[in-house]
């Protein structure tokens, strides 16, 4: 009944008396013979390979003559149609038949983007998808497609060119068969290979290895941390197998030699001893432990799992590609990604989720119930944020629209301006705007909103911040940006791209510097030079350079043009063709407080708005401000406690961060805004100076006195630093910067008790901390102190 209903919707879109036949059959000429048999091989080898994942494979973008145009158009318009009627449709679910149409892919699949000549599918994750993406292209090319839909919408079509196009097809398909067929045997075949291996030990009565794909562990000796990614057994009496290139993305022990596994037991006296993990170590570990590994392949005997909790979230920027999550059921571990469960299908972790790598599922039909069951708590936490966000986005919308108003139709700064505000402010609404009931989980949902409102929110105070300190300093800057410049010294040309009213660094030791008098006081250029300039003077071609005002002088493009080795950026920079020269965007000129025309003060007062609107929201998740209702503290720590990637507690850590900044006067906000900046510029002593003023006009603003504290600690006052921090957790118990900041103080001091204490606590309210290594540390250090004093008493 619904194919039907569907069928009946399509005749919308093309004249009443025809009606489209979806049917798949292909006309039996001897045109269609070579496509069609390609297309069977291309699905057969999708049959072989069934089951086994690969690495994510990059977006296929496809145009004519490899696509049909006249069905390339119909499906723009069919998917146009069905966006439109998505809620009576319920695309994602319709079947044709028993099986769904070859262009179901084509048609639902959301982040596909066709175009009159263009379609773009997105990245392939696995089989499924890649035989959907075959179907569709085969469905758009067929001889028996693109005549029906001639037929039905009444067109014609000259035969002139239809063999040539039928040859660059047919040239796709045979360069898609051979790119599948290196996949097999660069990557799947071996995959294959592994897993049987694996299973084959897993198997075995004795000699099974004790450790598992995704299990936290710590070496005995070195005391760092690190999650398990891949393991086999070497039984080789050699050295054993090194690592495979640290260029591809999954970094697997080379394949073990499974001849005379279960025989060979004499030539080593425990095949235990012979099992080899392949490790992500913990960069904090291996920071602290001043070690420079990030990867590790160690035997078993040197290993031992990590018991405690707090300790098993390790940090690495290689984790995502091995696992979806940290998973904190059994005391805590990481869920093997596809590929680790595939060629670790017996490894105790390989059973998290409900991917069910063996079974052939459909990857639109996967992803519509891809939601996670999740607490009550949790949800009616995800539901407040979500809902909140959405209405904060609603709230910033007015400004912005009073700002588009203002606009004349020559002021392009408002026009610019606006549209990008308005732009980060639809997606923020609109992507709330689904809420539960979209098919991502409750708690993706919550990370999504939070990620935006925090981007918007560091626009804005970028935005802000680099007005107000260029307007200070405008008085003082010799060349404007896109002005071409030549370097006094060097010789060098270039392209003023930025500029900082002082250096950002200590320059006065800088070559070319030495005649100028306090360099560290004078204004800073950022310059993209001319390559061939570069070649000349350095010997190579340079992306920048950072010039004293002093060291430059203007160029006339006259004189020559200028080579870039990298052209600038398109979104922000043009040329100004009436004036000859580099043009910034709207954006970049407001931010270095350039000339953008008379409704500067409007576009000032409206980012002014925003921040007000932000500040009061973030007051009332305090429970402060001037919205009732909202979400709270409770619910983002709830969200802190429950997130499975670094990626995602680091987006609710920096949320939390602002809400602890807020305060009701917001003339001490900006006051901690300056103390701040004083710290990052090195003025710690200034700094020290504001952060007291401070809590000694308000003693109850507590990330005054956490700051406080991080300067002491920077200028070795022990007790000041946790008197500070003390302060700060009165004010609120969660401050988990201020816990972090007295186990540091009282771990340099050696007293790892009281450090253990703070840090646990710390991790307690923020269990992705860094503070996890330090932790780690000193509990080591108590071990082995304990261990030393009870071999003297025994002695």
């Amino acid at each position: 009944m619904r194919s039907i209903l569907l069928q009946r919707r399509f005749t919308i879109i093309r004249p009443k008396s025809r009606c489209y036949n979806f049917s798949t059959a292909d006309v039996s000429s001897s045109r269609n013979r070579v496509p069609k048999a390609l297309y069977r091989q291309l699905l057969s080898w999708c049959r072989r390979n069934d089951g086994i994942p690969f690495n994510t494979l990059p977006p296929l973008t496809l145009a004519p003559p490899q696509v049909n145009p006249v069905a390339l158009q119909r499906l723009r318009e069919m998917r146009s149609f069905l966006g439109r009627n998505s809620d009576d449709l319920e695309g994602s679910n319709v079947k044709f038949g028993q099986h769904n149409h070859p262009a179901h892919y084509a048609l639902y699949k959301e982040d596909i983007v066709v175009k009159d000549k263009l379609i773009t599918f997105p990245e392939i994750q696995d089989i499924n998808e890649l035989r959907s993406i075959i179907r569709s292209v085969y469905w758009l090319n067929n001889e028996h497609t693109i005549e029906n839909i001639q037929s039905t919408t009444e067109e014609s079509a000259s035969s002139s060119g239809v063999d040539d196009d039928q040859k660059d097809q047919i040239s796709l398909a045979f360069e898609a068969i051979k790119s599948c067929n290196e996949l097999s045997s660069n990557e799947l075949d071996s995959r294959l290979k592994k897993r049987e291996n694996s299973i084959e030990l897993r198997n075995r009565k004795e000699g099974v290895p004790l450790f598992h794909v995704g299990q936290v562990i710590q070496h005995k000796k070195a005391k760092w941390r690190g999650v398990i990614v891949g393991w086999a057994v070497d039984e080789a009496k050699s050295g054993g197998h090194r690592l495979t290139s640290l260029t591809t993305k999954q970094y697997e022990i080379s394949e073990a030699r499974s001849s005379d596994t279960s025989t060979n037991k004499d030539e080593n006296n425990s095949v235990e001893a012979t099992v080899k993990y392949t490790i992500l170590v913990d960069i904090n570990d291996s920071s602290l432990l001043h070690l420079s590994k990030s990867i590790s392949l160690e035997s078993q005997d040197d290993l031992i799992p990590v018991d405690e909790p707090c300790l098993r979230r390790i940090h690495n920027h290689l984790v995502h590609q091995y696992f979806s999550k940290f998973n904190p059921n059994e005391g805590g571990h990481f869920s093997p990604n596809n590929v680790l469960k595939y060629v670790y299908p017996l490894d105790r972790f390989s059973s998290d989720g409900n991917e069910g790598i063996e079974k052939n599922i459909d990857s639109l039909m996967k992803n519509s119930n891809a939601k996670l069951s999740v607490s009550p708590e949790l949800q009616d936490s995800c539901e407040a944020i979500i809902n909140g966000i959405h209405d904060i986005g609603h709230r910033l919308l007015l400004p912005v629209l009073e700002l588009n108003k203002q606009k004349s139709s020559d002021d392009k700064a408002v026009v610019s301006l606006a549209s990008t505000l308005l732009s980060s402010l639809q997606s923020m609404t609109i992507e709330n705007k689904r809420g539960i009931s979209s098919a991502s989980s409750p708690l993706d949902l919550a990370i999504s909103s939070l990620r935006r409102l925090n981007q918007f929110y560091a626009k804005l105070i970028a935005l802000q911040w680099s007005h107000d300190i260029h307007k200070k300093n405008e008085n003082a800057i010799d060349f404007k940006l896109g002005q071409t410049v030549k370097h006094k010294l060097f010789n060098f040309r270039g392209v003023v791209v930025a500029w900082d009213p002082k250096p950002h660094m200590d320059v006065s030791q800088w070559d070319g510097l030495q005649g100028v008098d306090n360099p560290n006081e004078k204004p800073f250029y950022h310059i993209r030079p001319d390559v061939n300039d570069c070649i000349r003077e350095f010997g190579g071609p340079r992306s920048w350079r950072y010039v004293c005002q002093d060291n430059l002088e203007p160029y006339d493009l006259k004189h020559g043009r200028i080579e870039l080795e990298m052209e600038l950026d398109e979104e922000e920079w043009g040329w100004d063709t009436e004036n000859g020269r580099f043009a910034p965007s709207e954006e970049i000129k407001f931010m270095h407080a350039e000339d953008v025309g008379d409704n500067e003060e409007a576009i000032v007062e409206t980012i002014q708005k925003l921040k007000d609107i932000v500040s009061d929201c973030f007051l009332s998740v305090q429970g402060r401000g001037s919205t009732a209702g909202f979400y709270s503290l409770d619910d983002l720590f709830c969200l802190l406690n429950s997130v499975g990637k670094l990626e995602d507690a680091t987006t609710v850590q920096d949320i939390i961060k602002e809400v602890f900044k807020e305060f009701p006067d917001s003339s001490l906000r900006k006051q901690l805004d300056a103390g701040i900046s004083e710290l990052i510029e090195g003025k710690t002593k200034q700094a020290l100076e504001t952060f007291s003023d401070i809590v000694a006009m308000e003693p109850a603003y507590g990330e005054a006195w956490n700051k406080k504290a991080t300067v002491h600690y920077m200028l070795g006052e022990r007790e000041a630093a946790i008197d500070a921090s003390n302060k700060a957790l009165e004010a609120d118990p969660r401050n988990f910067q201020a816990l972090a900041g007295i186990g540091l103080v009282e771990m340099d001091a050696l007293n790892d008790k009281e450090a253990i204490a703070a840090f646990q606590q710390c991790l307690a309210l923020n269990p992705w901390s860094m503070v996890s290594a330090r932790l780690s540390i000193c509990m080591s250090r108590v071990a082995r102190t304990s261990s030393s004093t009870d071999n003297a008493d025994k002695k």
